[in-house]
């Protein structure tokens, strides 16, 4: 078993200088050094000889990235696309629906901004409607549940978009039990799985969601931006690229038996020229984890314990925080939310004010990068003030304490 933490940091991820102290990788994940070495040759070979790379390499190794993350996800090859992005996938799901005016998407109101942009670009210019789930954490899953099946009993919902791990506050969703949910009313299922592989497991033809996208750089090692679209076999012929490109497939178009059973692989392979050195990084990762780590169950044994820990750590620092989990203990992750005691620091100041809360939420960010080099994320939920730390196999106990004490410095920074 692989010895985690600061030793762990100095072989693996020697990249990072002393004095950056990282407690933030689910805003962008972070590759050990010999996946960016590999990321680095991957890119070299692109530009030693453009139209072997892009002609002739590219699509095999696109194919070996599908098939080899495939079983991880538990599902078939066919039923998985590449591309940059959960953000990405999520236009594409979005753009293919087809929705119309009067059509209604249901999404809890701690979906992430970029997603529910996509949500009310469609309110904008087809006239769908928004239907917001109330919930404020932390709360049970089955209370979650209920609140998705009022809304299902009470509208006339099309399509819900749920997490499977919310960004803000960092917890579980029963994403699971939705898709169940969803099925049971006739409504699409799109999972916002951002914060999924490689941080909470994902059976794919299990669970049969409706579309699933998942970035492989936030907790898996590959490099920035890779994710993965799943479609559900109904859809294949119904999902298109973003952008519509070359390879573009009409859904009444007449395909050859092969072509029709790899229609993802056809649509996605080729959506305009880009880096591809990512996806070439994807079975370096699965290595990286299976032989370097010990696998799947020690990362996350490690990084688990790791972000309860740092709970710890975070009352002991502020003894009036609030740790985000509910009473079931089906919220915690390896990241790990608390509520700050903002009280400790103003009397006056309105969680709820959203100027306000913006002019915090930019001073915590520029006061903890430019003095102290880490960064614990703030925002609002629930008219309180919500934080979070995330757990990897490079971080020690001594992280969040040093990064606990960089939040109080900007705090005590910017109420003086």
């Amino acid at each position: 078993m692989p010895q985690f933490g600061k030793e762990f940091r100095k072989q693996h991820f020697f990249q990072l200088p002393d004095h950056v102290v990282p407690v933030n990788n689910g805003s962008y994940g972070l590759p050990p050094k010999e996946i960016i070495d590999r990321f680095h040759a991957a890119f070299d070979e692109d530009v030693a000889f453009p139209d072997g790379f892009l002609r002739v390499r590219q699509p095999v190794h696109y194919k070996e990235a599908v098939r080899r993350v495939a079983p991880i996800l538990h599902t078939a090859p066919e039923n998985l696309a590449l591309l940059e992005n959960a953000t990405t996938g999520l236009n594409a799901v979005f753009h293919s629906l087809n929705l119309r005016k009067g059509d209604i998407v249901a999404l809890p109101v701690t979906t992430y901004g970029a997603c529910q942009k996509i949500v009310q670009f469609y309110h904008d210019y087809r006239g769908v409607e928004l239907q917001l789930v109330e919930v404020a954490y932390p709360v049970l899953d089955a209370e979650l549940v209920a609140k998705f099946r009022k809304v299902f009993e009470t509208h006339k919902v099309k399509v819900a978009l749920f997490d499977t791990v919310v960004s803000m506050p960092g917890v579980k969703v029963p994403w699971e039990q939705l898709v169940a949910l969803c099925k049971n009313f006739g409504v699409i299922s799109v999972v916002d799985a951002a914060h999924g592989i490689g941080l909470v497991p994902l059976d794919l033809d299990k669970a049969k969601p409706d579309f699933l996208c998942t970035n492989l750089h936030k907790w898996f090692y590959v490099p920035r931006g890779c994710a993965l679209l799943y479609v559900d076999p109904q859809y294949h012929r119904t999902i298109q690229s973003l952008p519509v490109a070359e390879l573009y497939v009409a859904p009444d178009a007449e395909l050859p038996g092969d072509d029709e059973n790899n229609i993802l692989y056809r649509k996605f392979l080729w959506t305009g020229l880009r880096n591809f050195a990512p996806l070439m990084c994807v079975s370096a990762a699965i290595k990286f984890r299976e032989e370097t780590c010990g696998g799947d169950e020690a990362i996350l044994n490690y990084c688990y314990k790791l972000a309860r820990e740092a709970g710890e750590v975070v009352k002991s620092k502020w003894p009036g925080a609030q740790i985000v989990e509910n009473e079931e203990g089906t919220l915690s992750n390896a990241m790990l939310s608390f509520f700050v005691p903002i009280e400790e620091y103003s009397n006056t100041f309105d969680a709820t004010d959203r100027d306000a809360l913006a002019r915090l939420v930019t001073f915590n960010l520029d006061w903890q990068l430019a003095h102290k080099h880490t960064f614990i994320p703030i925002a609002g939920h629930a008219g309180k003030i919500v934080a979070r730390v995330s757990a990897n196999v490079f971080n020690e106990l001594d992280d969040y304490r040093y990064a606990c004490d960089a939040l109080d410095g900007a705090l005590k920074a910017f109420f003086q």
